[in-house]
């Protein structure tokens, strides 16, 4: 079913959250005028968020999966506890401990691709394929902090520490010293 006034091949908000199920393929192309799977919305229901107010909800803070590219695990988790402090008429949401891991995969997964200049897609991808597609991109993530904690670990190891000018005798600078100074 198309819709007026929508381009083919658009990505279009489904208020009924009307999309494929757990085991179902995206498919590879549309044809021209079918309305596309919305792909926020698809990953949200692949990585656990089943109630369609939920993930509206979510998509309010996040409308697009392009829109992951500039978070962190941090914004990740300062939205999962917004959501936790939130009374149950302002819209209370659990994330729990699995669909909150899933959530930063998937904000890994999506940096990925900005990585190499690539757009994020789930064409050939279902549940599971896109599940082990977000645990590799965590785990690659994971590598990435280690590799920036070891480095800079090494790097504060080497440096010489804070450089200080020692007073002569009489209270003036030795020049000797400067001059060592200058030269390292």
């Amino acid at each position: 079913m198309a819709e007026a006034g929508v381009a083919p091949g658009a990505v279009i908000d489904d208020a009924e959250g009307e999309n494929l199920g757990a085991n179902q393929e995206i498919p590879q192309q549309q044809a021209p005028g079918e309305v596309v799977v919305n792909i926020m919305n698809q990953v949200l229901i692949w990585i656990g968020f089943d109630v369609v107010a939920n993930r509206q909800a979510l998509r309010s803070e996040i409308a697009e999966i392009k829109d992951m590219v500039d978070l962190t695990e941090k914004v990740i988790i300062e939205l999962q506890e917004s959501y936790a402090k939130r009374t149950q008429n302002a819209g209370r949401m659990c994330f729990g401990l699995q669909r909150t891991k899933q959530l930063k995969a998937t904000l890994h997964w999506v940096q990925d691709f900005a990585r190499v200049s690539q757009v994020p897609t789930l064409k050939g991808l279902t549940q599971e394929s896109f599940k082990a597609a977000i645990s590799i991109a965590a785990q690659r993530a994971d590598i990435r902090k280690k590799e920036a904690k070891d480095t800079s670990s090494v790097s504060s190891e080497a440096s010489p520490g804070k450089l200080t000018i020692k007073s002569g005798r009489n209270g003036s600078r030795d020049s000797r010293t400067c001059c060592q100074l200058c030269l390292v």
